[in-house]
């Protein structure tokens, strides 16, 4: 069994924001996606009732309703270049390259897009990535998910299965998340890291003895 370190995405490796909600409005400004796809993104979510709303606005993805996947594929990295460049979490990436030089295989394990998980993925050239993917239709994408969101409880099921596909001792890994979300995920590995986390992940920290490490930017509403 390999030791593994694995990292989540908003406000983890992005620090400050989701990733998803940088790259909105850098492709509206593309001429990528447009009006209507955010008009039926925020017609959806006005009809959404207000228990469980939070979880359901994470699911909807109309934004990207129409566009083909290619469009967005190719431009991928120019938006890390532009835009998640200047974002980075700078202590975490330090972290993933020691980790990765004793050893650790490394993986992203994110409720963000997959599309976007799998560029930073390259970008990092990390061992593997496990992320929410995206439905289309004769390569365009529809805006439903193309199966489970990995968020809350469903990325603790999705790490037991990377664990258990790639033979992962997690007792003798490390866990990367910053949302209150994340502490089953970040109770499965021998050590947990929580990145500038709210008050009440602080407090979830402490009791734990998790450590807590800091980026130099203020968090900018929820992550996934």
């Amino acid at each position: 069994m390999r030791p593994a370190a694995v990292f989540d995405l908003d406000g983890t490796l992005v620090r400050g924001t989701s990733a998803e909600r940088l790259l909105v409005p850098w492709l509206l400004r593309q001429r990528v996606i447009g009006v209507r796809q955010l008009a039926s993104a925020a017609a959806l979510a006005a009809a959404y009732p207000f228990v469980g709303r939070t979880r359901a606005i994470r699911r909807n993805k109309r934004w990207i309703s129409g566009v083909p996947v290619d469009a967005v594929a190719s431009r991928m990295d120019r938006f890390l270049d532009e835009v998640i460049g200047q974002r980075w979490c700078m202590p975490i990436l330090t972290r993933m390259e020691e980790l990765r030089a004793r050893g650790h295989a490394v993986f992203l394990l994110s409720g963000a897009p997959a599309f976007i998980v799998e560029a930073v993925g390259a970008r990092l050239r990390v061992d593997g990535v496990v992320a929410t993917p995206m439905e289309t239709r004769d390569s365009v994408y529809t805006g439903s998910l193309g199966g489970t969101h990995v968020f809350a409880e469903a990325k603790l099921t999705a790490l037991r299965a990377l664990a258990r596909d790639r033979d992962l001792d997690l007792d003798a890994s490390w866990g990367f998340a910053d949302h209150l979300t994340d502490v089953p995920f970040l109770g499965a590995f021998g050590h947990a890291v929580v990145v500038s986390p709210s008050p009440e992940l602080r407090r979830v920290a402490e009791e734990r003895g998790w450590e807590v490490v800091g980026c130099d930017a203020p968090r900018v509403g929820e992550s996934a």
